[in-house]
């Protein structure tokens, strides 16, 4: 029988108690936004690498807007929840500075809302890439007052946010690209006929051409990548219900847990979100939610993409979840979002 991955985790913490969220599809700027790059004199010369955390956003602004309308919708748009998650965690970490402090080592932060008021001017909007370092955005908002600032924020709710987010998300799967495993991606290449973006530190736990699964195992964290593929009549196949039942086929047969009546499923007390996006030019039906062990006390967020293949009739799924018990799992589920993400059917 194949060793499951339910097992791997509870042995993974025996060990360790024995030693101690469109979408969305982010369509960037259209032609009617200031899209501009490398600005500011950047062009041409060697940039500094970017500063601050994954998943930070710095925000300035004068302390009057920031305490009151325009600040709280940007607050609101910045740190709304991260779907998917059991504990309520913010799409990103705000930081939050006036003007006078936007010095050079600001300046270098790898994601930036910088906001501008200055009577006279037009209200404008524009989403700008390396202006001080590298890889960096900066999202530029400029408006004579502070009502017309918030109007500006409110007309851009989405874009902002979706600009944000698909940076996160695209500055990994650009560090995931350049530090390929060739012998993960060759298995899995081999077994389903899709190219995906698997990182170095990854381990093959099982592969055939139904299943395979590669993760990062830790005494409190399990990581896991799961790709699996089954005949299918068509695109109307790519639907929430017979997703649902083929997810839970799979990990019944494949993440057993200590007992022969335990197994991975997903929850039935929280219904799956599902978006329908479009993804390196496939239609893809994304399904965020929460798993857990029938007949045992685990769960956790998985993240998943289904693609119907036409030339082979069939579904292609490449599956995310994370078992981090009791800590946050944002970081780490962003970092399996950025392999599902890289799916190419070959």
């Amino acid at each position: 029988m194949v060793r499951s991955k339910i097992r791997k985790i509870i042995k993974a913490c025996l060990l360790w108690w024995t030693g101690f969220f469109v979408m969305v599809g982010f369509v960037l700027i259209t032609s009617s936004c200031d899209t501009t790059s490398n600005q500011g004199g950047a062009r041409g010369r060697i940039m500094p690498n970017i500063s601050g955390a994954a998943g930070e956003v710095l925000v300035v602004m004068d302390n009057f807007n920031w305490e009151n309308s325009a600040g709280n919708l940007l607050q609101d748009i910045l740190k709304e929840e991260y779907p998917g998650l059991p504990q309520s965690e913010p799409l990103f970490d705000v930081i939050h500075i006036t003007a006078a402090s936007f010095d050079n080592v600001y300046q270098f932060h790898r994601s930036i809302v910088l906001t501008t008021i200055q009577s006279g001017s037009e209200p404008r909007i524009r989403f700008r890439e390396n202006v001080w370092a590298k890889p960096q955005i900066l999202v530029q908002l400029e408006a004579p007052t502070g009502a017309e600032l918030k109007q500006l924020i409110s007309d851009n709710e989405q874009r902002i946010q979706s600009f944000l987010v698909q940076y996160d998300r695209n500055r990994l799967m650009d560090t995931y690209k350049d530090s390929k495993d060739l012998a993960i991606q060759k298995e899995i290449t081999d077994h389903h006929q899709i190219r995906l973006a698997i990182p170095r530190g990854y381990n093959l736990d099982f592969s055939k051409d139904e299943y395979t699964s590669i993760s990062i195992e830790a005494p409190d964290l399990s990581q896991v990548i799961q790709v699996y593929d089954y005949p299918a009549a068509g695109p109307k196949d790519l639907n929430t219900l017979q997703l649902i039942e083929q997810r839970n086929r799979i990990t019944k047969s494949y993440t057993q847990g200590p007992r022969e009546d335990s197994y991975m499923t997903i929850s039935s007390m929280f219904e799956p979100i599902a978006f329908d996006l479009k993804n390196n030019n496939m239609d893809v039906v994304e399904l965020r939610g929460l798993w857990e062990l029938e007949n045992g006390f685990m769960g956790g967020p998985f993240i998943s993409h289904s693609v119907f293949d036409a030339k082979r009739n069939r579904i292609v799924t490449v599956d995310g979840y994370i078992y981090h018990p009791n800590l946050k799992k944002r970081t780490k589920l962003k970092q399996l979002e950025a392999i599902i993400y890289s799916m190419e059917i070959i």
